[in-house]
């Protein structure tokens, strides 16, 4: 008789914790759903903004995308075509590189002769004053006129030197643009 009162019991713990976590993941849909459309609207606005860093253009310039739709990778999440004002001024690659603190979105941007114009960081989780430190102007702008495979040191002996102590994110950076670069030399632009 106990043997049935305990299965009884289990069952019923069972039920209960089935039924909390059936209204959370209500809840957690619900909010999802209402959030969606304000965070893909926030994503658009930061893509916007590092192309606007990138190319130089005010919030006054009209920035024109026209979105690559082949098949692309997974940690490549976009390529565009940008024109400024009706004119073709570069591309842009939207990549995913693999940082110390998790995914970083870059935004890389090219003139109309495929090398590199700029690096913008759209998002990251690296470590505040350390491997942050890659998202400073003084060390994006060393990848600005480049093409091709590039290199990465400490030492300076490289096309591109690492930031010391943020080997991970440094390194990060440097293979996302060089995935990017190597993805435009492939991707059938206007």
């Amino acid at each position: 008789m106990e043997n049935k009162s305990y299965v009884k019991n289990m069952a019923l713990v069972g039920l209960k914790l089935l039924l909390i976590c059936a209204v959370i993941a209500g809840v957690v849909s619900f909010v999802y759903t209402v959030t969606f459309d304000a965070y893909q609207k926030n994503l658009d606005r930061e893509i916007r903004e590092s192309m606007a860093i990138i190319f130089n253009a005010d919030e006054d310039d009209v920035i024109d995308l026209d979105v690559y739709d082949g098949a692309l990778d997974s940690d490549i999440q976009a390529v565009y075509t940008v024109k400024l004002n009706g004119e073709v001024v570069g591309y842009c690659v939207n990549v995913i590189g693999k940082g110390f603190g998790g995914d970083m979105s870059l935004m890389v941007g090219y003139q109309p002769d495929k090398s590199i114009r700029g690096v913008s960081i759209v998002s990251h989780a690296e470590t505040p004053g350390v491997g942050s430190k890659v998202g400073d102007a003084a060390h994006l702008s060393q990848y600005a006129g480049l093409s091709g495979e590039l290199t990465l040191s400490k030492r300076g002996d490289a096309d591109i030197t690492a930031i010391s102590g943020a080997t991970i994110s440094s390194k990060a950076v440097h293979e996302a643009v060089n995935r990017a670069s190597e993805v435009l030399a492939s991707v059938p632009v206007a």
